[in-house]
């Protein structure tokens, strides 16, 4: 047994040999009949391609032709008797079939959406700009020193407005570890690169100024300070482009937004009853 590939095969192919109902899609040449369920020419190339991580495409194709219907047989086999011995009831494993079959068809759904309504680049260069559009234009050099408490926090502004040195309050106070080391520095941020309400905060502050007020967040409290602030350099869209992982981040932004958006149909048309 220990050539056979893995078990999710086997329990897909008892999902919908379980489920299956209708006229079959497949009507493809029988190659085998066992217990008359037929092994098509199809659902042999189909269980080819899925075993192939593990089996290598053989040279000699008569033989792994008769290994491959071999298994094929060995697991319908196995599936009649299950259904016989009335496995396919039991509750954990009528559970576990109902799951895969689930991800199988919400995983082709989402295919099949996406393949009829694709993002295209007139899609992105469309939303790069509205976002380009709606993008703060300054990024700035912050500190911070991160705190558990509001009370921290006060008391840390208040030795910074007495002359104390943010870097070496930041290396001893912060909880922060990794900023903390190094003085606080958060480098260059601009919007969508820290918590809205730490970029509100820093938005408001003078340059060179420590935020008047310390700002909570669900890490805890920060004190701030903003060194210094440039004009922020948006990329052109051509350039964008060129970013995989710029461009790999919004594409997938979008086609999650429309498969939220499938849903959102699909639930006002549902009659849904919840206790």
């Amino acid at each position: 047994m220990s050539n056979r590939p893995p078990m999710f095969l086997f329990l897909a192919a008892f999902v919908f040999l379980a489920a299956s109902c209708g006229k079959d899609p497949d009507d493809s040449k029988v190659l085998a009949t066992v217990n008359g369920e037929k092994i098509t020419e199809k659902a042999y190339e189909h269980y080819l391609q899925l075993r192939q991580p593990q089996h290598p495409p053989s040279a000699d194709k008569e033989k792994e032709k008769r290994a491959v219907l071999d298994e094929m047989t060995d697991r319908i086999l196995l599936t009649q008797h299950a259904t016989r011995n009335k496995l396919d009831q039991d509750p954990e494993i009528y559970l576990l079939l109902k799951r895969v079959q689930e991800n199988i068809l919400v995983q082709a759904a989402i295919r099949k959406t996406l393949k009829d309504s694709p993002i295209t680049e007139a899609d992105l260069k469309k939303r790069f700009q509205e976002e380009a559009e709606k993008t703060h234009k300054t990024e700035y050099r912050v500190r911070h020193i991160l705190v558990p408490t509001e009370a921290d926090a006060a008391r840390i502004i208040k030795q910074l407005q007495t002359g104390a040195g943010f870097a070496a309050l930041a290396r001893q106070k912060s909880v922060d570890a990794e900023t903390g080391k190094n003085g606080g520095d958060l480098g260059w941020i601009n919007q969508g690169m820290v918590l809205p309400e730490l970029f509100n905060a820093v938005i408001a502050a003078r340059k060179g100024a420590v935020v008047a007020a310390p700002v909570k967040t669900d890490y805890g409290w920060h004190v701030l300070r903003v060194d210094d602030a440039r004009p922020l350099q948006i990329p052109t869209f051509e350039q964008f482009m060129t970013d995989r992982t710029a461009r790999g981040n919004l594409e997938r932004r979008m086609q999650d937004e429309r498969i939220n958006a499938l849903l959102t149909e699909l639930k006002a048309k549902a009659k849904i009853i919840t206790d």
